[in-house]
């Protein structure tokens, strides 16, 4: 028997470690409406549990077989000037909108996971017999249209910038990878249901984790270096 789930997880930057998975706090609550969501920090006044950290051998995030890595597909946006100044300027209306901030930012990655798996179904029990996870990226990056017309330094300034911002979008791809190669090891690990049904729950339930912890460390990763700053992702 084989069950289909996907999940994405969006990751903006402008332009360090990253903590593990198993240090960082997951709290799960649920809202009127039944929504169940996962994050850090629960709203004030809402009802919210921690999520219990992995096992030692759940938490494992080696290289696994399972996962398979895409090549990441770029989507340019157009941005015009003559300077540092006009370029700035023109990214502040042309640049993708950061998902977390509402703002136009210089580069965005959005990375997925996309997975199957098989199950093995005795009388009184259920497991994992096998799976596959791929993760895949788009990133927004700037073209510079007019930059044959620019002053040799400006070109100078930019190319490193360019190079920088990618350098730190990349960054943000690496994480879902990570998160990837987590995932299939506390996949590993999982135990047998009494159900078919349970199982899927209990799936359900460890991917929601891994994708919050995971988040988390997107955004950690964009504080930590400034969104890109401390990396040379900054144009000026």
């Amino acid at each position: 028997m084989i069950a289909a789930i996907r999940a994405a997880v969006i990751a903006a930057a402008a332009g360090t470690a990253v903590a593990p998975a198993g240090a960082v706090e997951v709290h799960r609550w649920v809202d009127a409406d039944g929504r169940v969501y996962y994050g850090d920090k629960p709203p004030p006044g809402v009802a919210a549990r921690e999520v219990a950290a992995p096992s030692p051998a759940q938490a494992r995030s080696g290289p696994a077989p399972e996962v398979r890595v895409e090549e990441s597909v770029i989507r340019p946006y157009d941005v015009a000037g003559a300077n540092l100044y006009e370029l700035n300027v023109a990214a502040q209306k042309t640049g993708p909108i950061s998902k977390t901030t509402g703002k136009r930012v210089w580069g965005m990655c959005t990375w997925n996971i996309d997975w199957t798996y098989s199950r093995t179904a005795r009388v009184t029990s259920c497991s994992v017999e096998k799976f596959v996870i791929t993760v895949g990226a788009t990133i927004d990056l700037p073209k510079w249209i007019n930059r044959d017309g620019a002053q040799e330094g400006v070109r100078a300034r930019w190319d490193r910038f360019a190079a920088a911002l990618r350098v730190h979008e990349d960054g943000h791809k690496d994480i879902g990878v990570k998160a990837a190669h987590d995932l299939a090891g506390r996949l590993r690990a999982l135990p047998p249901a009494k159900t078919c049904a349970e199982l899927d729950r209990n799936i359900s339930e460890l991917s929601d984790r891994v994708l919050s912890e995971y988040r988390l460390q997107d955004q950690a990763y964009d504080r930590s270096t400034g969104n890109g700053a401390t990396q040379g992702a900054l144009l000026k």
